[in-house]
Order: C-alpha cells, then sequence, then structure tokens
C-alpha cells in the first residue's frame, strides 16, 4: 500500500455522478473491474458494439444496487487505488450504506423509507418519487421501530459520519484526504455493512434476493479480507517506527490507531497520514470521537468545558484524562505543543486550569497571579 496517493479532486473530481471508475492498466484481478462487468471501457479504447436485437436496460434492485456497490468499493481499494478510485469508493461507499439499510427498513415496513413517515403515499413509494431519510435517522429507526441491535455506538457511527461529511464534500465542494484515513475508515464500514447484511437482511429477504446476495456477498468478503491485509501490513512497517514515541502518542481521532504523535509542527497520524493543522480541532475531535464525550451535552448540562486553554501555549487544546499509547496515563494533556501536565487547579477568577502557586492568591497569570502549569 502507498502513502502516496491523496484523494485531492476539489475541482475536477468533484462528483456530479456515480460513474464507475476505470480498471488500472497492467491490473490482474481474481474478479471482473467494476468497468468490465457493466461493459464501461477506458476512454483510450474503442466503445464496443451493442447489439441492436437486446436493448440494455439500467435494471438494479435495492439489493443487488447495494451488493454491487460495495463490491466496486473492494475493487477500487485494491492493491494501490488512484485518487479516481479513492474518490469513488467514497461515493459508492456511502451509496450502499444507504440503500442497504433502507432496504431493511423498507421490508419492514416500506413507509419506514420516506423522509417524513406521516406523508409517507403508496404511490410515491412505487414510482419512488419521494425524499428518503437520511442514513443517521435510518439506523434510529432500525434499531427504535424495527428493535435491531446494530451496534453503531462508538467507532463505527464516527466512521459512518466521516463518510457522510466525505461525500458530501466531493458532491459540493471538493475533497482532500490521505489514502491510508480513506482505506481504514472504508474497511471498518464494509465490515460493519457484511455483518448487517448477514445478521438482518438477509432473513428478511425474498427467494429471488436471497440469489443475488449469495452470488455477491463472497466477492465482497475476498476484497475486505484483502483491504485488511494491506492495512495490518502497513500496521506492522510502522510498528518499529512508533515504539520509541509511544510516550508522545495517543489514539488518533480519526483512524482510532494509536498513531497519533504530538510535539511536532501539528499532531498527525502516522498511521492514516492525516494532519491536523489545528490542536484545537484534534482535541475536540478526539473527545467525542476516542473519549466518547459529547462536549456540547456536558457543557450545557454543567457548565463544565472539556478542553480548555493549554497553560503553556494558550491553545484551546489541553484535554484531562489521556492514556497514552505506552500505557501510561496523563491528568492533562495540550494537544497543540504536546506538553504534558499534573494535577491542576482551577483559577478563581477565570476558572482555568493552572497550578496554583502560594503566593498567586487563587489566581493564575493571566488573571494577575503566578500560577502556571507544571510539566508532568
Amino acid at each position: 500500500m502507498s502513502d502516496e496517493p491523496r484523494l485531492n479532486d476539489s475541482v475536477n473530481a468533484s462528483a456530479d455522478s456515480q460513474s464507475p471508475p476505470f480498471g488500472k492498466p497492467g491490473r490482474r484481478s481474481r474478479t471482473p473491474t467494476f468497468g468490465q462487468r457493466h461493459g464501461t471501457v477506458p476512454w483510450s479504447n474503442a466503445v464496443p458494439e451493442r447489439s441492436s436485437s437486446r436493448p440494455i436496460e439500467l435494471r438494479f434492485q435495492p439489493v443487488e444496487n447495494g451488493m454491487d456497490y460495495l463490491l466496486s468499493v473492494s475493487e477500487c481499494l485494491a492493491d494501490e487505488p488512484t485518487s479516481r478510485e479513492l474518490k469513488y469508493a467514497v461515493l459508492h461507499l456511502q451509496a450502499a450504506v444507504e440503500v442497504l439499510l433502507k432496504a431493511r427498513l423498507a421490508g419492514e415496513h416500506w413507509a419506514l423509507v420516506f423522509d417524513k413517515i406521516e406523508n409517507a403515499s403508496r404511490e410515491k413509494f412505487v414510482k419512488g418519487d419521494f425524499r428518503s431519510c437520511g442514513t443517521p435517522e435510518a439506523l434510529k429507526r432500525l434499531e427504535v421501530i424495527v428493535g435491531l441491535d446494530l451496534g453503531v455506538s462508538g467507532g463505527i457511527e464516527n466512521d459512518l459520519k466521516q463518510l457522510v461529511k466525505w461525500r458530501n464534500a466531493l458532491q459540493h465542494y471538493g475533497l482532500t484526504e490521505p489514502a491510508p484515513a480513506v482505506e481504514k475508515i472504508s474497511a471498518n464500514i464494509l465490515d460493519f455493512l457484511l455483518t448487517f447484511v448477514h445478521d438482518h437482511l438477509r432473513p428478511s429477504l425474498t427467494t429471488e434476493d436471497l440469489q443475488v446476495l449469495n452470488r455477491q456477498i463472497g466477492l465482497v468478503g475476498d476484497g475486505l479480507a484483502q483491504i485488511k491485509r494491506l492495512l495490518a501490513a502497513r500496521w506492522n512497517r510502522l510498528r518499529g517506527e512508533l515504539t520509541p514515541l509511544q510516550d508522545d502518542t495517543v489514539a488518533c481521532p480519526l483512524c482510532q490507531q494509536e498513531a497519533l504523535l504530538l510535539g511536532v509542527d501539528a499532531p498527525s497520524c502516522r498511521f492514516c497520514l492525516v494532519i491536523w493543522p489545528h490542536g484545537e480541532e484534534a482535541a475536540f475531535t478526539y473527545v467525542e470521537t476516542v473519549l466518547k464525550l459529547d462536549v456540547a451535552k456536558v457543557f450545557h448540562d454543567n457548565g463544565a468545558s472539556l478542553v480548555n486553554e493549554c497553560p503553556n501555549c494558550s491553545a484551546d487544546a489541553l484535554v484531562s484524562g489521556i492514556k497514552m499509547a505506552s500505557g501510561r496515563e496523563v491528568p492533562h494533556l495540550c494537544f497543540q505543543c504536546g506538553v504534558k501536565f499534573g494535577e491542576l487547579e482551577p483559577c478563581w477568577d477565570c476558572g482555568l486550569p493552572y497550578t496554583l502557586d502560594v503566593d498567586s492568591n487563587g489566581q493564575c497569570k493571566r488573571c494577575g497571579g503566578v500560577g502556571k502549569g507544571v510539566p508532568f
């Protein structure tokens, strides 16, 4: 797996359509590429002749459509994906999530697919002339109304939210992300979807849909296994590099791997290669995705701030209760400068955390005292 490809399509690859990617020259695959399976060819080749006796139709039922999107994703992420293939991996994966979740909702009752259930119309459903619910609402309905235990809290919930953000960025104004970040989150979601299909969608399928599913699910599973092998190989390559840095490394808010290195120019993940330009953003995202705390809700409920000003660099990037990759527990850590602090007390005036000096009168340095943070 190369670290070079980046999903950088802010202009030319803005996704105004979800057309399939074209196969790579020289790639040998155990399964046909998306383009080979659907009759598309690279632009440089001649367009194949079509038989006039049998007109081509666009015919995909929901389950077949969703599984075909998943197969496309597994093909796009095989070997060393190009920027174009990364783009379609994101678009097709989000499409697969929506199609497969809503296929299960429709299996329970067709009205559950509508954005507003109270406006559901059988006629509109049959024609496909309606606004459907989004991914978060589909997940909620599957758990609350249908009664499924999807296990979407925590990491996979964050991955699904990130996928929606990437898809929206590509559709509207472009996106730049490192290839390993796309691959890791895509592998997580592929894994989730295959489990969902097997446990919750398969039992509700008709005989025809089940035959289609059985033809495709093995190919998608093989593709996911290959992606996981590539990710495992990447982690093995990084292990030697990260071992001596474990006391300055925490879990990455994006890929969840213990590979986010602090104390450098900017927080950067050595696994997914994401660089956080500002420690503040990394800190807030870490609290919500790794510590699984709702910053806004905690502040609203009791006025407590989960991210505070750092006594060393003054950035709003100080987080409490951090566990380093080495296993060491740190009372306070700044995601901007990387400085670790021991126990801190709130300033009597502004409430910001500082180690208070005997002569500071309970005030931090900014409020007129001499108290300041002491490195841990």
